[in-house]
């Protein structure tokens, strides 16, 4: 019998896909409560659900599953109204069962009050009658709940769902993703055999050639030694007849072998490339598989910020490899994240504008060749482009004189680097300057990329282009230090041959040279790779100088994140589609390498990470990796002032800047923090809210009301998380807002890195 962690996994699995279910039914009845027939599916789901727990012998979530169907019965039968309590109580059910579901799977004890959970489920005759209004007739569910309730959509579904012509039923079975991801990798191993043999046929074709040549070469041979040696030594020529008659069975050997195997060839690759096209389509999944997450998510989020979002999810039927889906799923939440906090108006301002008062946001996924397209539209108010140039300039990211001279997609693209943000106060959601650039980093990651593209007024769309599958990439190879190395293409910009002594120049023996109007850093890539290159292998100047005029550099240009660096390589070789192998558990990660294939030669290639290389040569290769700028003078000590009525929080916060390089005092309340401003020159000020004598808002105000300290930026680390606190937080000038129930020191110290650059 299988062990119970098996069948423990596949109740997760299939209950976890009916609460999904369960979820974005219970935000469709919400938004039309007269949908009688979905009141029956969300019956049968709770149903389902209540079955299956039983089996499995979890009471817990049988006992909610059954208070749950009782109540769909009751809403069925008009004895009750669905309103917007009564669905956030469902949507916490659902919830908690899901929270059921990971406790178990993760071995440990079910804690879960359960008696809240089912009170808040009880209809007309429990104890909390107030959660469902009595009905009338039907309508439209009434109270202040409903009334800036977001709305929500259910994914459109694809026409293969709406086609009535019947569709034959179709067998499954449960197989662990484990099992398909070796199975995958032994086909991979498949593929590398084929490699072989075709590597092996093309010898043999070669064989068979020179044997061919060398008989020809033979009889020549031995028809002139006939000819000169006419009636004489009979028997060396009865030899020579001997050896030809050899030659020509070996050259006949030698073509029926190349005949049978060049036909196996033949006949096994259109099977290899079956059962490498199946094989991956085991690991696609639908992108429903994280879509139908987002409905929740989008329906919290705005109701948090006071807004009515309306999510339109198309295409999600469209597949895409299991692991793609699960590293996208991140980028697809920041950036809705992003639209409703950023691009989304609030229904006031919207209906000042001229649209609807709820926004919409539209989803979308496609094939397109050999990639999937997914789209994230939102009709909001667009990227401002000229708050993005004032930003830009306020982190020095650039000089006034480039802005100028600078598209409005080289603009956009500011808003991908780390730490850029134009949200006027970093909270718990936005303006920590997190996020965009997370989704850029981990979609190139996934040799993807991302397109933005805004219309002021009328709202932003993100594009994400990410290739089927990153099992079989293609690889740019390269000879260096007397080996090969393969560069993933899609990080490529460039191939360039450049000559040593005109268009290089060396800063503290740092290269660097022109590119498309840019400065671009050298390095040697043997050098990174920490390779042992000897004179005799690749002529090479002295550690980065330039002294042979006649030298030309093969120069592979890679870009990543925004960073572009040129490897100096000895040779580039060809384009090449390849199978990437990771390097296995005991291996682990390993610097500036990514994984590695094998070849028709059976030469095992390293494949580079490309994201490695770039980051670690920047490192060693900052006088030249970057635009020279006005130098600055070096950064002074950097002060900053704590201030908190707790001593034991005050002194966790003091620790936690300290160790980071600033210098740190205290205070204990607003006036005394007064009293130090006054004493002592501050770079950043962190205060609570809740303080005797002056709290932290009349500190702030006080603060930004003197010039002398209006430009010191100030935090906010308060237990206060209604949004009207943050709103007041704005008015009194905080530069950031952490609430301290989301409160990490990673979090503080990137916040105040943002604001006065680190030390």
């Amino acid at each position: 019998m299988k062990d119970k962690k098996y069948y423990i996994a596949i109740f997760k699995s299939e209950t976890g896909e009916f609460l999904t279910q369960l979820e974005n039914g219970i935000l469709d009845i919400e938004k039309n409560p007269r949908n009688t027939e979905l009141f029956k599916e969300l019956n049968r789901l709770a149903h389902s659900i209540k079955g299956s727990a039983h089996v499995f012998g979890c009471d817990e979530i049988q006992q909610i599953a059954h208070r749950m169907e009782d109540m769909f019965k009751m809403i069925e039968r008009e004895e009750i109204a669905l309103n917007a309590a009564a669905a956030e109580s469902l949507l916490k059910a659902v919830d908690a069962m899901r929270g059921i579901l990971a406790q178990l799977a993760a071995g440990n004890p079910v804690e879960l009050n359960l008696q809240v959970v089912l009170n808040a489920l009880q209809g007309p005759s429990g104890r909390e009658k107030s959660l469902i209004g009595p009905l009338g007739k039907r309508g439209p569910p009434s109270g202040e709940g409903v009334k800036n309730t977001p709305a929500a959509s259910k994914p459109v579904e694809s026409t293969a769902r709406r086609s009535d012509a019947p569709v034959p039923a179709e067998e499954y079975v449960r197989v662990p993703v484990n099992k398909i991801s070796t199975l995958l990798n032994l086909v991979g191993e498949v593929v590398i055999n084929k490699m072989k043999s075709s590597h092996k046929v093309a010898s043999a074709k070669k064989f068979v050639k020179f044997s061919r040549e060398a008989q020809k070469r033979f009889a020549i041979m031995a028809e002139k030694f006939k000819e000169a040696h006419e009636g004489q030594d009979q028997a060396l020529i009865r030899l020579l007849d001997h050896c030809q008659a050899d030659y020509e069975r070996i050259k006949e050997s030698f073509k029926d072998f190349y005949d049978r195997i060049s036909s196996e060839a033949f006949q096994m690759d259109p099977v290899v490339e079956q059962l490498q096209r199946s094989m991956k389509e085991l690991r696609m999944l639908p992108c429903s598989t994280i879509f139908d997450s987002l409905p929740r998510m989008v329906r919290d989020i705005a109701h948090q910020q006071g807004k009515e979002v309306e999510l339109k999810i198309v295409g999600e039927e469209t597949e895409l490899d299991k692991k793609v889906l699960e590293e996208i799923k991140m980028p697809i939440i920041h950036i809705l994240r992003n639209a409703i906090d950023h691009g989304i108006e609030s229904p006031e301002d919207r209906v000042k504008s001229g649209k609807s008062g709820h926004g919409t946001i539209r989803v979308s996924a496609y094939h397109e060749g050999e990639s999937v397209f997914i789209g994230i539209e939102e009709d909001g108010r667009g990227m401002e482009l000229e708050k993005i140039k004032t930003t830009a300039l306020q982190k020095k990211l650039v000089p006034m004189e480039d802005l100028g001279k600078m598209s409005d997609k080289e603009i956009l693209d500011f808003v991908f680097l780390s730490g850029f943000s134009t949200s006027p106060i970093i909270t718990d959601i936005s303006g920590r300057g997190v996020g965009l650039d997370v989704v850029k980093f981990q979609i190139e990651k996934l040799k993807g990329k991302v397109i933005l593209e805004t219309i002021p007024g009328r709202g932003t769309t993100f594009t994400l282009i990410l290739p089927l599958t990153v099992a079989i990439i293609e690889v740019l190879m390269v000879q260096c230090g007397g080996r090969k190395f393969a560069f993933p293409i899609s990080f490529v910009r460039e191939c360039t041959k450049i000559n040593a002594s005109l268009e290089v120049s060396t800063i503290e023996g740092k290269m660097a040279t022109q590119s498309g109007g840019q400065p671009l850093p050298l390095v040697r890539l043997d050098e990174m790779l920490g390779l042992d290159s000897s004179e005799e292998d690749t002529p090479r100047d002295k550690k980065g100088t330039a002294e042979d005029p006649a030298e030309q550099f093969n120069v592979i240009v890679a870009s990543h994140f925004g960073k572009r660096v040129g490897f100096i390589v000895d040779d580039v070789i060809a384009e090449e589609s390849v199978f990437l192998k990771s390097l296995g558990e005991h291996l682990g990660k390993i610097k500036n390498v990514s994984g590695a294939t094998i070849l028709g030669t059976g030469e095992v290639i390293v494949v580079l990470d490309v994201a490695d290389l770039v980051t670690n040569s920047s490192l060693m290769h900052s006088s030249a990796a970057q635009k020279p700028l006005a130098v600055e003078n070096q950064k002074k000590e950097q002060r900053i002032l704590v201030v908190d009525d707790t001593f034991s929080t005050r002194e966790l916060e003091k620790d936690i800047i300290a160790t980071s390089g600033y210098t740190v005092d205290t205070a204990v309340d607003g006036l005394d923090a007064l009293d130090k401003i006054a004493q002592a020159d501050y770079d950043l000020i962190v205060t609570d809210i809740q303080m005797p004598r002056m709290n932290g808002f009349d500190l702030c105000k006080t603060i930004k009301g003197n010039a002398a300290y209006k430009n010191i930026p100030v935090i906010i680390i308060t237990s206060l998380e209604k949004d009207e606190d943050k709103r007041k937080g704005i008015e009194f000038g905080a530069s950031a807002y952490i609430v301290k129930s989301s409160f990490d020191q990673t979090n503080l110290l990137d916040v105040i890195e943002r604001l006065i650059g680190g030390v």
